[in-house]
């Protein structure tokens, strides 16, 4: 099998910013636009929120220029919602409550 050709990468940078751009021009939210299509949740989308979230309350580039406050706060507000639509409340991971999830998994 063979690899994404560079200019087929920077094709897909192209379109992903293309739809991005349309969509805010549009006021057309991801939900609303992918409303039919089921996306699986995985530790790379969940990732990817809270950083949309980081950016959005301290315009940052990058989660590693947040404040150790601004870090709790971010997932306060992802978690917020997250139990709004669930029922469910994620605690921040801690060394005790890490290792309560963690011996879960090998009862």
């Amino acid at each position: 099998m063979e690899q994404r050709t560079s200019q087929q990468n920077k094709a897909l940078h192209k379109g992903f910013q293309q739809i991005a751009d349309y969509l805010i021009e549009n006021n057309i939210t991801l939900q609303e636009a992918f409303k039919n299509m089921e996306i699986r949740p995985t530790m790379e989308a969940i990732k990817s929120v809270y950083r949309q979230i980081a950016h959005a309350k301290y315009d940052i580039k990058s989660t590693s220029e947040l404040e150790k406050k601004q870090v709790d706060q971010v997932w306060e507000d992802m978690v917020h919602a997250l139990s709004i639509n669930t029922g469910e409340y994620f605690a921040f991971p801690s060394e005790e409550n890490t290792e309560e999830y963690i011996s879960s998994f090998k009862d």
